[in-house]
Parts: structure tokens; sequence; C-alpha cells
């Protein structure tokens, strides 16, 4: 599984997403804000604040470094997700 290098959201709700070796995904994510689990994320200010660490992208809540992730996802969710 490759760690992510660098993620940058989107205004249309997607990610583009660079992972080591060069390999290069857009993650489109504008069914998954309409869930409930990431409904947050429809305000593109929280959307663009998408962060990250080795194999995982994250959102914060309220900005705050010291709270829990509230949303996330793994490599593999992704992976998963768009092998279709």
């Amino acid at each position: 599984m490759s760690k992510i290098l660098n993620v940058q959201a989107n205004d249309d709700y997607t990610l583009f997403i660079e992972f080591e070796q060069g390999h290069k995904i857009i993650f489109n994510m504008q069914k998954m804000v309409k869930t409930i689990p990431y409904s947050r994320l429809q305000e593109i200010q929280v959307f663009k604040g998408v962060a990250f660490d080795d194999k995982v992208m994250f959102w914060m809540e309220d900005d705050v470094t010291e709270r829990p992730k509230k949303e996330f996802l793994t490599v593999d969710n992704v992976l998963f997700m768009i092998r279709d």
C-alpha cells in the first residue's frame, strides 16, 4: 500500500491524491458528502481543510488539533471504492 505524499481538495468535491512511486488519482467525493458520516464536508471550507498522515486523509473538528479526527479515509478505503 502506498504512502500519501499530497492531497488537494477541489471545489467540485474531488480530491487529487498523490502517492509515493508517482501514482496520482482523482477521488470523487460528491456522493459521499451527501451521506450522514461525511455531511459536514458539504461546507466547502471544511472539505478543503483535508489533511493527511502517512496512509490516512482526515478532517479535524473545528480546526483543533487535539480533538480526534472526525471524518477520515484510508488509502485502502479509497482503493476499494475505485476498484470498479
